[in-house]
């Protein structure tokens, strides 16, 4: 009886989820819904229309339509468009998370960086409170390094950063 128990506790640890926790997001699956799938296997290029959604590991995306390249290795790059075209991802901090929306997205695995175009919109988050908040018409931000950039173009509205001070009680 006490076998039974142990392998019934091993049954259940093997098979829970927990086990690919420590695997990057890139080596997690690739999971993308959509309305409708469109694939060219030659050139390895997938176009996902209406309602996209991407998980990989604490990654998401989300827009209305998405273009995706696949390398030979597996890894994904690709353009998500939408109103807006949104991505979320976990930071390096405990409990930390970074949030993007853009009207156009440039997603890239290859070098872990995420450009955002159109009324760009980038919200870096710690134990669910906004850290920071930066706006403006291209961002650019890489998931390794944590570093960001935003760019207006002349005549354009400018960009603005908003840094949450933390509360006194911390």
């Amino acid at each position: 009886m006490k076998n039974l128990r142990i392998y019934s506790v091993l049954l259940i640890v093997s098979w829970s989820p927990l086990h690919s926790i420590d695997k990057p997001d890139n080596q997690q699956p690739l999971q993308i819904d959509a309305n409708s799938i469109q694939h060219n296997d030659a050139r390895a290029v997938t176009k996902f229309i209406g309602n996209v959604v991407l998980i990989r590991g604490d990654l998401t995306l989300k827009g209305d339509s998405l273009i995706l390249n696949q390398t030979e290795d597996g890894l994904s790059f690709g353009r998500v468009m939408g109103s807006p075209a949104v991505f979320q991802t976990r930071r390096t901090v405990e409990d930390g998370w970074v949030k993007g929306e853009a009207s156009e997205l440039d997603y890239d695995e290859r070098n872990s960086t995420f450009l955002l175009k159109g009324n760009a919109r980038l919200v870096r988050l710690e134990k669910g409170k906004i850290k920071e908040e930066v706006s403006g018409d291209e961002l650019s931000y890489n998931s390794d390094s944590e570093v960001y950039k935003a760019i207006t173009e002349p005549g354009e509205t400018r960009t603005r950063m908003t840094v949450i001070p933390k509360p006194s009680d911390e």
